[in-house]
């Protein structure tokens, strides 16, 4: 390394610079909390009923600028927004109902926001001639425009926005509110209405509030169903005393039909059903949800469109039998406070005809379905349901004979989530990747999170040049909190991940290998109580690992059709795990509430072992662990009483001993921070001291375990606000290993480690720093001193940061 690279400390300046600095009154800067992920807490989502359909489309009648059957592989847009009292803006996604007429071939159709790429779902499959609709969710594109894609064949299209999803607070609307599914109308046994059919061209009017459904409800949301009818037709509902109402669906004669449906309640609580087909039929209504009137309550919408679970790429659910399907910890979706989702699933059997029922895993069974089907038709319907446990749903198919289930998610619904406090001077996290193609070596990365939320990215163009870095504000306005995560994808590319203030993990990635510009982060989802940690595999998998509020650890690999949140395990943790490449998969160490530290492998193929209590009283912060020749493991951690203390892995059968070994008397302010030294090949740890000095300690010879005395790394105040960071570098002169923090004012010290310069050194700080180190480097072990290169540091201060905004 040149040394024009280092920065040379003038010990009585910086003793002049830090009485300053201690004499000044420290102000720390918190940002605003996230708002909570619910319309209560002024995020929108809220559900404005209307009392009447807004048709938006009908090419039989060319509402919508569109006439005419609509043919295959056909995509047509149509206007929703400030059309037929719809706003023209504030509206986050609209509830339709879709049905297709005179269709002339098997097909589905999909709905979409206009402008943007078709997604992979439908929302209504057909077969020729049917007449039947189907419930949907779509997003509104930003020229208030939604797309609707034909399949097959030739078809005329009506849709019909019964009600719309606000985007920012307002004034109407209320959020949603589950409730266990309610049988509130069946004229088969007369539940909220008299026993027997309704007769072609009659009404009932019935009260939907009492039990269950509160006073003041707007609207409610369940499975309507038709059964018995001769002839095709269709129900609507509506407010009782008004004379017009929703669609609610159109049946089929024969087969039983339903779909999921939402409808407005007048003041009272009333609402009239009118069967307006040609024949009596009996109809059943199951409630799951109710929305309520008030724009500070209740669960707020967000739309996501993207297919979940498709038995085809697997195997068939076989005959009455269950399959589950994780829905929350995906797409962004979190693993608490998903009041509900909604889901169509869709499902098809050339057997027989049967029906679906669906619930939350590990809640009671659904006492109703939610879907029916004939033999060797494809239907599919939308519905509302809380998840599980885990973030899971469960779907029964009722049928004696197999089925594929086809489940697409149309959205969510979010219950608040406390915010997470921004953690104050969170330290930094390094990294140097492997070096492109015909490169010694590569760049450095630097990322943390400063003490207002931002993450700060620094990309170290030249690695023998600190001077080289370039700070980068990767995260505008939004607040994260604790230290990222960085690894190297397979593409050269570094990938980050950290903790937003509203739980959730996000990352972001470089836009090319070793390039200082990064993609927008994307939302993982998660609701985790602390920063995730991250690895790469040997098979190029990139995993996370995080802890949830209740000490669950948690994994996200990302790779698979749907990546997901998946549960390791519930042992009480906190804080960040901490990670180590091993023969076949990553090693996780936790701590425990009781200050136990816990470890669990994870296999290249998914697969993990039993947890493993290595013991331990009341440690402290995170671990830090060192990787041997022989994938051979050693623990430091911050004990009680503030000492810190190791313990190394049996170099066969990978067992651990009982007790802990203590490493000198020092009391750490701090969690430790460990290498192995790539030219001594002795383990090194440091730490923050009391004082907030950064102490050392090495080994007195390579795989004694024998450490010496803790020393201060450097003989001049340089006091640190961070926990110390370790890690390898590459550069001009070989391997060393740096050492690197932030002091009071965030700014970044680094120290270079080196072998020790010749004893005629001239320069008077190096020569009072470098002495003392290599006396103290070899003090624990005399015989070391002649014979065992000492080493030295040196301090580096990195280039300022951009300022806030």
């Amino acid at each position: 390394m040149s040394r024009t690279d280092f920065v040379r400390v003038r010990p009585m300046r910086l003793l002049a610079v830090l009485a300053v600095l201690l004499a000044a009154v420290v102000v720390v800067l918190t940002p605003r909390p996230t708002p909570a992920l619910a319309d209560a807490a002024g995020v929108g989502g809220d559900y404005v009923a209307f009392p009447t359909p807004r048709a938006v489309l009908d090419t039989r009648t060319g509402i919508g600028g569109v006439t005419g059957v609509r043919g295959p592989a056909s995509t047509t847009t149509f206007p929703v927004l400030g059309v037929n009292s719809i706003p023209a803006s504030g509206v986050s996604a609209v509830l339709v109902r879709v049905a297709p007429h005179a269709p002339t071939a098997t097909s589905y159709l999909t709905l979409y926001p206009d402008g943007t790429t078709r997604p992979g779902t439908s929302n209504i499959n057909i077969t020729a001639g049917q007449n039947i609709s189907n419930t949907a969710i779509t997003k509104v594109g930003a020229n208030g425009r939604v797309a609707v894609y034909n399949s097959a064949g030739n078809t005329g299209i009506l849709v019909e926005v019964q009600g719309y999803f606000t985007s920012t607070p307002g004034t109407s609307g209320g959020g949603l509110v589950p409730i266990p599914q309610t049988r509130i109308f069946d004229t088969r046994n007369a539940i909220g209405t008299t026993t027997g059919k309704m007769a072609a061209g009659s009404s009932r009017t019935f009260t939907v509030t009492g039990a269950v459904i509160p006073a003041g409800a707007q609207a409610v949301y369940g499975t309507i169903t038709v059964a018995g009818a001769t002839t095709a037709g269709w129900l609507a509902a509506a407010p009782a005393g008004t004379t017009t109402g929703v669609g609610l669906l159109n049946y089929e004669d024969g087969a039983a039909t339903n779909s999921g449906v939402a409808f407005k309640l007048a003041a009272d609580g009333r609402v009239t059903l009118s069967n307006k087909g040609t024949s009596a039929v009996d109809v059943f209504i199951d409630l799951k949800a109710y929305f309520g009137a008030s724009p500070t309550a209740g669960a707020g919408f967000r739309p996501v469109n993207t297919r979940l679970y498709d038995s085809r790429n697997f195997t068939q659910v076989g005959a009455n039998a269950t399959v589950d399907v994780q829905v929350a910890g995906t797409n962004g979706l979190p693993l608490r406070g998903v009041a509900a989702v909604a889901v169509d699933v869709e499902s098809n059997s050339t057997g027989e005809g049967g029906f679906l029922k669906m619930w939350g895993v590990g809640d009671v069974e659904a006492p109703n379905s939610f879907a029916n089907r004939a033999a060797g038709i494809t239907r599919s319907a939308l519905s509302f349901v809380k998840p599980g446990t885990d973030g899971k749903i469960r779907i029964r198919n009722s049928s004696e004979k197999p089925a594929n289930l086809i489940v697409d998610l149309q959205g969510w619904f979010a219950d608040p989530i406390p915010s997470v406090p921004v953690a104050q001077y969170a330290p930094t996290t390094v990294l140097q990747g492997a070096p492109p193609a015909g490169a010694t070596a590569s760049m450095v990365e630097y990322a943390y999170v400063d003490n207002i939320g931002r993450v700060v990215s620094g990309h170290q163009t030249d690695p023998d040049n600190f001077g080289s870095v370039q700070w980068t504000v990767l995260s505008g306005n939004e607040a994260l909190t604790g230290s990222p995560a960085l690894t190297q994808l397979t593409d050269g590319r570094v990938q980050l991940a950290a903790q937003h203030s509203g739980s959730n993990v996000w990352v972001s990635s470089q836009t090319a290998a070793n390039a200082a510009t990064w993609k927008s982060f994307s939302d993982l989802g998660g609701s985790m109580a602390s920063a995730p940690a991250m690895a790469r595999l040997s098979t190029g998998t990139t995993v996370l690992f995080a802890v949830d509020v209740d000490g669950k650890l948690w994994t996200y690999a990302q790779t698979g059709t749907v990546p997901y949140w998946r549960n390791l395990g519930d042992q009480n943790l906190v804080g960040t795990p901490v990670l180590a490449a091993v023969n076949g998969g990553v090693q996780v160490f936790g701590v425990d509430t009781t200050g136990a530290v816990k470890t669990i492998r994870y296999a290249t193929d998914g697969a993990v072992s039993a947890w493993t209590s290595l013991g331990g009283s009341g440690v402290t912060g995170t671990p830090s662990v060192v990787l041997y020749p022989g994938y051979r493991l050693r623990v430091f951690v911050r004990a009680g009483d503030g000492t810190i203390a190791t313990k190394l892995q049996d170099a066969t059968g990978g067992t651990w001993p009982a007790a802990w070994t203590q490493v000198g008397t020092l009391a750490a302010a701090g969690a430790p921070a460990a290498i192995l030294d790539p030219v001594l090949g002795r383990t090194a740890v440091v730490v923050r001291g009391t004082d907030n000095t950064i102490y050392r300690s090495f080994e007195t010879a390579q795989g004694t375990g024998v450490f010496g005395e803790w020393a201060p790394v450097f003989d001049f105040p340089d006091p640190a606000a961070t926990d110390p960071t370790v890690a390898p570098l590459t550069n001009v002169n070989g391997q060393t290993w740096i050492i690197v923090f932030r002091n009071i004012n965030n700014a970044s010290r680094v120290y270079v480690a080196s072998d020790l310069p010749a004893a005629t050194s001239t320069t008077p700080s190096r020569v009072a720093a470098s002495g003392a180190a290599r006396q103290r480097a070899t003090d624990a072990d005399p015989r070391q001193a002649t014979d065992v290169p000492a080493r030295t540091f040196h301090a580096v201060t990195l280039p300022t940061p951009p300022p806030p905004n």
